[in-house]
């Protein structure tokens, strides 16, 4: 790219950021309860509240991780995205969304205080907390790097300004601010991905050009050399795996009722699939033109080479808007249950104002963990990792028991949350240990590869640790009704 098309981009970078925080800044105005800034007033119809769940679950790794996954591994890279997640917003409007909805949650952790108690409803904060954090953290490495190629500032400094941007318009205009931001975002990255899909259409010399590159060995959705269990656990993944997440949860909260909230899934599931279907075809029929060896950049190289600087800074948009859209639903989501659940008595007694300045004050305090995490060295995957042992299968467990019946108290709750912890914690961390210190790996260089994301997986640890999660709450609420039995016959 020359100068003129370097200075576009950047003219145009900065713009569509001070866009951003313009918005959240003007819809602040119309934050006046800690409901409004969580959950946006529960006013919102569906076209808002499906393009915003849309927008938080489509991610840069969505388009990115997707694209060199299929290029690498054919149609069976896709598993997750775009079908095991858009799998995932349908099972979220089927079991979720409406019951949620309609008890009037403001977080996933109100579920745990109503259904199971304060004990619980803590558990959920504190595994909630950690993952969104991380997460919020990787986002920002994200959007730093891609400020830094785009613009060419130093990184240090993109990720300063990265955390500050997502900091001020999240921290003045809550979920409202999100909501108006995250339509405007799914607007650039619907169009960005389909100008990048032409662009390959264009170089292929047309639709039935794409087609023909495609390779029918391509086509398969199972990976080579799989076991029966690990090909469940790639799909169990996303499908299961998110189904009880707070940034999702926000989203659909944030509708007038519990029908808007339900078909504003099965909207957002329809989008996801269609929108995701570009990431499969450019990994399909782009990696005939580029090679599968450039891994995550993948994409970006397939666009340097068929792609006009204009259609490239289109592209650098969508990928801006795929992290800025994540971003603010993770520090959000720290925010509401730090406000609404953490501090529940404070927040219980306060007055309105004094609410909306906790939650402000929370935002930015999440802000500020999420870039010290970030600046801190860390690689995405490093951080990524470290979300995976958190127990978030008993979370799930305890959601879906808890929903459909009364079966189980507590203490089954907390049994499930626990045995997910200790399974997660076998199957992702002392496994893998055991492997490499067994095969003549010293302690420091495996506890290296562990944290690289390159040590040895069990294949199935997702799905034990669903199993565990379920005989822990399964066995104990067993064992409470049988506690319980003599008592209610001396009754």
């Amino acid at each position: 790219m020359g100068a003129i098309n370097s200075g576009l981009m950047a003219a145009l970078i900065v713009g569509y950021v001070a866009l951003q925080l313009g918005v959240g800044l003007w819809v602040s105005r119309r934050v006046k309860t800690d409901t409004d800034y969580f959950v946006a007033g529960r006013r919102l119809g569906l076209v808002p509240v499906a393009l915003s769940v849309f927008a938080t679950w489509f991610g840069a790794e969505t388009i990115l991780s997707s694209s060199a996954e299929i290029a690498s591994g054919g149609l069976a890279g896709g598993r997750a995205e775009p079908f095991g997640y858009a799998i995932c917003l349908v099972a979220m409007a089927l079991f979720i969304a409406g019951a949620f909805r309609a008890k009037g949650y403001v977080t996933l952790a109100d579920f745990f205080r109503d259904r199971f108690g304060r004990i619980a409803e803590l558990a959920c904060v504190w595994l909630t907390i950690p993952v969104s954090i991380i997460w919020a953290a990787a986002q920002l490495i994200a959007l730093s790097v891609l400020m830094h190629t785009a613009l060419g500032v130093p990184e240090g400094a993109t990720l300063l300004a990265a955390a500050l941007l997502v900091m001020t318009y999240t921290a003045f205009g809550g979920l409202l601010g999100d909501i108006a931001t995250d339509i405007i975002q799914s607007i650039v990255l619907v169009v960005g991905l389909i100008v990048a899909l032409g662009a390959l259409i264009a170089h292929l010399d047309g639709v039935d050009g794409l087609f023909a590159s495609i390779e029918p060995a391509q086509l398969t959705l199972v990976g080579e050399g799989e076991t029966w269990l690990g090909r469940l656990d790639i799909w169990a993944v996303p499908i299961l795996g998110s189904l009880v997440t707070q940034e999702a949860i926000s989203r659909f909260l944030s509708a007038r009722d519990a029908q808007v909230a339900q078909r504003a899934c099965f909207t957002a599931a329809g989008l996801y699939l269609a929108v995701g279907a570009a990431p499969v075809l450019l990994g399909l029929a782009g990696v005939h033109i580029v090679g599968a060896e450039e891994g995550d950049n993948f994409l970006l190289a397939l666009m340097r080479e068929t792609a006009s600087p204009i259609v490239f800074i289109l592209f650098t948009g969508a990928l801006l808007s795929a992290i800025l859209s994540t971003a603010d639903s993770n520090i959000l989501s720290v925010s509401s249950l730090v406000s609404v659940n953490l501090v529940a008595k404070f927040h219980a007694r306060a007055s309105e104002r004094m609410k909306l300045i906790l939650a402000r004050a929370a935002t930015i305090a999440a802000s500020l963990i999420a870039y010290a995490i970030a600046a801190g060295g860390a690689s995405i995957r490093d951080l990524i990792t470290l979300t995976s042992v958190l127990g978030q299968a008993g979370l799930l467990v305890a959601v879906l028991f808890g929903l459909r019946s009364q079966f189980g108290s507590e203490r089954a709750a907390l049994a499930g949350v626990a045995a997910a912890v200790v399974a997660n914690l076998w199957t992702l961390a002392l496994w893998p240990m055991q492997q490499m210190l067994s095969d003549g790996e010293s302690i420091s260089a495996a506890v290296g590869l562990l944290l690289a994301g390159e040590a040895p997986a069990l294949d199935g640890s997702f799905l034990l640790s669903v199993l565990a999660a379920l005989i822990g709450y399964v066995a104990v609420g067993l064992w409470e009704q049988r506690r319980a039995a003599p008592t209610a016959q001396g009754g």
